[in-house]
């Protein structure tokens, strides 16, 4: 007796027919707004005396630095004093260094000078260090990169501090403080406007110790930076 086929026949047309409804155009999907990635969203937090972002290029206002010079950032500046003193310093210690600071003010060379503090374990508290006063002093020229290691005899105890990191805000304030210096001393216009300058008396604000022993050590400069916009 032969096999029925209409049973199999019949499936076939119902998969042809639900092919067919598959194949029609579906409704496009709502668009969805995807919030932006957190690397692409930006907020910039600063202070009434320095209300802007500054970038590497110069700033409208500022000049180009004209002249080959072998130093013309603070960040190479640091490079140069650390590797001069390495072999000087305690490696028993920790050591902090100053901002970049102008070797003579008014400037008579174009030349910046970098600090180095010794911390020591404090044996009254696991959290603090003892800071003593400034133990190397190293000149760095902008023109050829040259150093000079200048020991500074006699530090002594000047506080007790913690180790902490400088914050972002501190540290984006003192890069354009130090960058301003380094380019008034190529020759190079620096924009008008907010104090530049500022950085440094946030520091010196922030850390006191230090502050405190680099007033004494470029009082001219620090008052200099004080009055800048009286």
């Amino acid at each position: 007796m032969p096999a029925r086929r209409a049973p199999a026949l019949l499936s076939v047309v119902i998969l042809v027919a639900c092919a067919h409804r598959k194949d029609e155009a579906a409704p496009a999907p709502a668009a969805v707004h995807e919030p932006a990635p957190e690397s692409e969203q930006f907020a910039f937090v600063s202070t009434d005396n320095n209300t802007a972002a500054r970038t590497e290029a110069p700033e409208e206002g500022e000049g180009e630095i004209a002249g080959d010079f072998a130093v013309k950032s603070p960040d190479a500046a640091k490079e140069l004093a650390q590797a001069a003193v390495a072999d000087r310093l305690d490696k028993k210690k920790t050591w902090r260094t100053s901002p970049v600071l102008p070797t003579t003010w008014p400037a008579s060379e174009r030349a910046v000078a970098v600090y180095f503090y010794p911390m020591a374990a404090n044996p009254h508290s696991l959290e603090h260090y003892q800071l003593f006063s400034a133990a190397y002093r190293v000149d760095v020229s902008l023109v050829d990169g040259t150093t000079k290691v200048v020991p500074i005899a006699k530090a002594k105890m000047i506080g007790t501090v913690t180790d902490t990191r400088p914050t972002s805000l501190e540290r984006r304030e003192l890069d354009i403080a130090e960058a301003a210096l380094v380019r008034q001393l190529l020759g190079a216009d620096i924009a008008s406007g907010e104090n530049n300058y500022w950085g440094y008396l946030k520091f010196m604000h922030e850390h006191p110790e230090i502050g405190r022993d680099i007033e004494k050590r470029a009082g001219s400069f620090v008052k200099w930076v004080k009055h800048k916009d009286d």
